[in-house]
């Protein structure tokens, strides 16, 4: 009897995909960014993009959706997390090796040997080293902020349309609301990223279509033209949006835009305050 063809990247992905029996990979906001309210800091994401690690960021997520559920781990051959990332059968595995061992070094994961392969068991997604639990699970007082990344992700083939810039600047607008505004020159103090390299992944995500702009305009009475313009994104699908306003939790109006608001480059959401869930400005952190 003949043997069946080796799998391909798509068809190893969508096998681990339908094992997790979930639809969406929940990461803490912390993964993009920490620090505090008052003082946020880049999160363990701008370490990957520092290093240009792309391929280390794809292992991470599919790490993720594959340790599903407690005690948070999985137990694939190297050969197998080289497929799903593209990579030849022949050094493939000691890439693997090598990329896991780099997000260990980052406090993202933990290795152990079993039965001659690695076991993967997730740590918390802030690089603190602490086990991992679900952001959303437990008492309602020990939950956590988190971002969704829908399976869409990767069912759709977004993982092999966007690079490095657009994949940070996605997991980034997950973390946000509807209408964010992200000026480019707080890219560095807020999530460890150049503002070029920001303004390359909004704009590879609006060039395919899963991101919108709005442009907009608030007082400035110490400019010379006494307004200052803004620019505000809303994720489209399979990512976004939303729906909801960030101050009422209500969904968004559907009429006009107002004298002196934002007015419309593509269609989407009206403009608010930017504020992330629960009352958070983008750029901030609980």
């Amino acid at each position: 009897m003949q043997r069946p063809p080796t799998p391909t990247q798509q068809e190893t992905i969508q096998e681990l995909l339908a094992r997790s029996k979930r639809d969406a990979v929940p990461i803490r906001w912390s993964f993009v960014q920490g620090g505090t309210r008052r003082r946020p800091q880049p999160g363990p994401l701008a370490a990957f993009v520092g290093h240009h690690d792309e391929r280390a960021l794809d292992l991470y997520l599919l790490g993720h959706a594959a340790a599903s559920a407690d005690p948070w781990n999985v137990d694939l051959p190297a050969r197998v997390w080289a497929r799903m990332l593209g990579l030849p059968s022949d050094n493939g595995p000691s890439a693997v090796s090598k990329t896991w061992g780099r997000l260990q070094d980052r406090g993202l994961i933990d290795r152990a040997r079993v039965q001659r392969r690695a076991s993967i068991t997730l740590l918390r997604e802030d690089g603190d080293g602490a086990p991992y639990t679900h952001p959303g699970g437990g008492p309602k007082s020990a939950r956590e902020p988190y971002l969704k990344l829908p399976y869409d992700y990767w069912q759709d083939g977004w993982y092999q349309r966007l690079r490095l810039p657009g994949k940070a600047m996605l997991l980034i607008a997950l973390s946000l609301e509807d209408d964010f505004i992200l000026p480019e020159d707080k890219a560095t103090p807020w999530y460890g990223i150049s503002p070029d390299f920001a303004g390359d992944g909004l704009r590879a995500l609006k060039k395919l279509g899963v991101l919108t702009s709005r442009i907009g305009y608030r007082q400035s009475p110490l400019t010379v033209t006494g307004w200052t313009e803004e620019r505000s994104y809303t994720l489209q699908p399979p990512f976004g949006p939303r729906g909801r306003s960030r101050k009422t939790g209500k969904p968004r109006s559907s009429g006009t835009t107002a004298p002196g608001r934002p007015r419309e480059e593509t269609r989407g959401a009206r403009v608010v305050k930017l504020r992330r869930p629960g009352g958070r400005e983008a750029g901030q952190a609980s």
